[in-house]
């Protein structure tokens, strides 16, 4: 009975050490992304943004967003403080959304970004398998910096 017990514990922390490894190099690449970000102090940009969500048609659809001084100016040619109930973020805001994500554990995290300036293209969350439609995914395209 012991055997299997020494066996058991020591793939159990093999397991283990290898699952806080896999999760420090995504912080760590992360953090790589985002300083890649800052450091081309881009303020001025235009990118599309399609959302896949259990959400409305509406919501889903390619959206053309243009970011000013760090802030969202308009969404598909709408001034964004006409628009009543949607939410769009900047770069710097989905940095900071990635954090809040991975602050939840997420069961499933999917993380890409762009080789030349940093910022995420493709975002995807999990964040239970016992939650039903709550899976989100962001899709970054088509980043035009001014």
């Amino acid at each position: 009975m012991k055997p299997y017990f020494l066996v058991f514990t020591f793939l159990f922390n093999v397991l283990l050490s290898c699952t806080e490894n896999t999760e420090l190099a995504q912080d760590d690449n992360l953090l790589k992304q985002e300083e890649k970000w800052k450091k081309q102090k881009i303020t001025d940009y235009e990118f599309n943004l399609q959302i896949s969500c259990f959400c409305i048609v509406d919501y889903t659809l390619p959206k053309s967003i243009v970011v000013r001084n760090n802030q969202i100016q308009s969404v598909n040619g709408i001034a964004y403080e006409e628009l009543e109930y949607e939410t769009y973020m900047t770069m710097n805001e989905f940095f900071d959304y990635i954090k809040a994500k991975q602050a939840e554990n997420p069961v499933v995290e999917t993380l890409e970004f762009d080789p030349t300036y940093g910022f995420p293209t493709y975002i995807y969350y999990d964040i239970s398998e016992m939650l039903a439609d709550e899976e989100i995914g962001y899709t970054l395209t088509e980043f035009i910096p001014n």
